[in-house]
């Protein structure tokens, strides 16, 4: 009986649906497209300025012929990368989604109190940001099509 009468009182875990969710997932979805769109950019540009610009002078081509095709390889690969840490991020949030439907006073101060909703803000987070660094990514990836390598 008192342990029912304790579990009744007791005001329940302040994030319910943290353990639906790894918190490498979270995270994975939150730093997965900024990482990839940042190696995307540091790759591309030292394999650019190496092939381009070897010395004081630029070069009208490169002098490795197969930049092009390894800049859109990499390009693709993070393109990937960046579309996974989406994927991961929505399916994060599909899954604590439900988190702040519990029966709470409709005080949002209460609410930041308890860390209701640490999840499902890490997971909405992640869609955001994972969303416009995969843009950031295609974005980076266009030139390597619509344009000569050493132009950019």
């Amino acid at each position: 009986m008192t342990a029912a009468v304790d579990s009744a009182a007791s005001p329940g875990h302040p994030a319910p649906h943290a353990g639906a969710v790894r918190i490498s997932a979270l995270w994975f979805g939150l730093f997965g497209g900024p990482a990839a769109w940042a190696a995307q950019l540091f790759s591309n540009y030292a394999l650019n300025a190496h092939f381009c610009y070897p010395g004081d002078t630029p070069q009208a081509s490169p002098q490795f012929g197969g930049v092009r095709a390894v800049g859109l390889g990499v390009s693709a690969a993070l393109l990937v990368v960046a579309l996974a840490a989406l994927a991961v991020a929505i399916r994060s949030w599909r899954k604590t989604r439900q988190e702040a439907g519990r029966n709470r006073s409709p005080d949002h101060h209460e609410t930041v109190e308890v860390g209701e909703g640490r999840t499902r803000f890490m997971a909405m987070a992640g869609i955001l940001v994972s969303g416009i660094f995969l843009f950031g990514v295609l974005m980076n990836g266009l030139p390597l099509i619509a344009m000569p390598v050493c132009a950019y």
